[in-house]
């Protein structure tokens, strides 16, 4: 018993070990948010501000370096990239999923196949493609490549969550006089929600942090949040209280995110891991 102890403890320590290492970059940012600029090259370092600051957080949100315009259009493109993402998803899913569709095992694999391949390889085709179409840095040609990259994933997992539902509920139901929509709508997507709360959000931590496809095809109107966060960085300098300053803001949904709705994430992955 007193090994057994031994052990555990070290585990945790272990752990808690790994977990510093991890998070320190982030403390560290965090920190460096609330340091005036000779502070953030002073030597030896200055591990907390004396006094804190928030001029860093104020250049985010007002002057000349005001950043609000792009949190907007980062909010816009995310939250209508997961509304219809998911949307589209979910219906691709239950088809798959409840319908004998030839070679639809070939079909989902193919769709999943396209989530492989590297975005960097897909950037300069689809830049020449949207200056020919007129979809250059706007909303709607970024909310466009943000599905079709987010799809694969979503109706991957969504598909999975689907055919894990006991089929004997379904034909009840359908015994009881309830239609396909019906079916979907009352009895299947009610049963599935903590897995379609999991593809919401991991579909809008994928938007939100995308930075490639937004950094190549806008310029000025859709630019997004991240691509702003970048700009921080100077052909001399990099501006890193105004830059750790943006980093913490375009965190914060993430994680607010993360510790809010933590228990529909588990029980969405974990959703059918229990064979009955």
């Amino acid at each position: 018993m007193h090994k057994r102890e031994i052990k555990k403890t070290m585990i945790y320590v272990f752990l808690l070990l790994i977990t510093f290492i991890s998070i320190s970059p982030l403390v560290w940012m965090f920190m460096t948010a609330f340091k005036i600029r000779r502070e953030i090259f002073a030597m030896p370092p200055v591990w907390i501000p004396k006094p804190p600051t928030l001029n860093n957080f104020i250049s985010i949100f007002a002057g000349d370096s005001c950043r609000t315009p792009f949190i907007y259009n980062s909010l816009i493109i995310s939250l209508s990239t997961v509304l219809l993402a998911v949307l589209i998803a979910t219906m691709a899913a239950y088809g798959f999923a409840k319908y004998k569709i030839p070679r639809s095992k070939d079909i989902e694999f193919w769709i999943l196949s396209t989530r492989m391949m590297p975005p960097i390889a897909a950037v300069i085709p689809l830049f020449l493609l949207f200056r020919n179409v007129g979809l250059l840095d706007t909303r709607r040609g970024l909310i466009l490549i943000y599905i079709a990259f987010n799809l694969p994933f979503a109706i991957w997992m969504m598909s999975i969550f689907f055919r894990q539902l006991p089929r004997e509920i379904e034909e009840a139901a359908v015994i009881d006089g309830c239609s396909t929509f019906g079916l979907l709508r009352h009895i299947s997507l009610p049963l599935v929600a903590p897995g379609l709360a999991v593809v919401a959000i991991f579909t809008f931590y994928f938007t939100w942090n995308e930075l490639l496809f937004a950094l190549v095809l806008t310029s000025r109107a859709a630019k997004t949040f991240p691509v702003s966060i970048s700009e921080f960085r100077g052909v001399v300098n990099i501006r890193w209280g105004p830059m750790a300053a943006a980093s913490m803001v375009h965190i914060a949904p993430v994680i607010a995110i993360t510790f809010l709705i933590q228990k529909y994430i588990v029980a969405g992955l974990t959703l059918g891991a229990v064979k009955r």
